[in-house]
């Protein structure tokens, strides 16, 4: 029924972290009948544009680096997926977006998917882009406690409803999965989180603005909001 702009990436196992994997920025083909163009690293770094929902400055500091100095390469390499790279220098972080023809109706062909997000990761999103809209600049970073998102979702939770139990499981269940979805960011307490910068890029205000409006029409029984471009 309405729309966060973003896409899901590819599934798969996820890429080792840059310290973890071998040097294969050697001379020379990296296997048999390799006939890629691009060193090594500048390869790790689009596998894990591929592949990672969005990469950042903080978190990913060896990609990122290849990225800044490698980006019209990668950029290149991407669109011939029809994909598009995002690159926001200010917030450091770096994700995509398919891409639509200028002229025309039918679409591009793409390798990415729409993520369809619940009711309570909706609800869920838009607090997180509010937190982030009220931060202070000297102090962009935005913490949150479990159980303020628990009661956030609570706060929607129609008078009729009587199913306690199953409605804080599938509360716990959202923060869980926007926590896989790295939108929330372990902070080493199992019940503190940091709010990605990520949430602010991929939902405008004028977005923020639809959701908020749709969450105040909330019924019981609404399905699941879809994702996409």
């Amino acid at each position: 029924m309405t729309e966060v702009e973003d896409a899901e990436d590819v599934t798969g196992p996820q890429w080792a972290a840059p310290e973890e994997v071998d040097d294969f920025d050697g001379p020379g083909p990296l296997f048999e009948g390799d006939q890629g163009q691009l060193a090594g690293e500048v390869r790790r770094t689009l596998v894990s544009l591929l592949k990672k929902r969005y990469i950042s400055a903080d978190r990913n500091p060896v990609d990122w680096r290849v990225l800044t100095q490698n980006r019209r390469l990668l950029e290149s390499r991407l669109n011939e997926l029809f994909i598009k790279l995002v690159v926001d220098a200010d917030r450091g972080v770096a994700y995509k977006r398919h891409a639509h023809p200028d002229q025309g109706t039918q679409p591009f062909p793409t390798v990415l998917h729409d993520q369809s997000y619940s009711r309570e990761e909706t609800i869920l999103l838009v607090h997180l882009r509010m937190l982030l809209r009220g931060a202070q600049l000297e102090d962009p970073a935005v913490f949150v406690d479990r159980s303020e998102l628990m009661e956030e979702i609570a706060n929607y939770r129609p008078a009729e409803a009587t199913n306690q139990v199953r409605d804080e499981k599938a509360a716990r269940a959202a923060i869980d999965s926007l926590v896989r979805l790295d939108l929330l960011i372990d902070s080493g307490d199992a019940e503190r989180f940091r709010v990605a910068p990520i949430v602010e890029v991929l939902m405008s205000l004028e977005r923020l603005t639809e959701l908020v409006a749709w969450l105040k029409t909330l019924q019981p029984g609404d399905g699941d909001v879809a994702e996409g471009q």
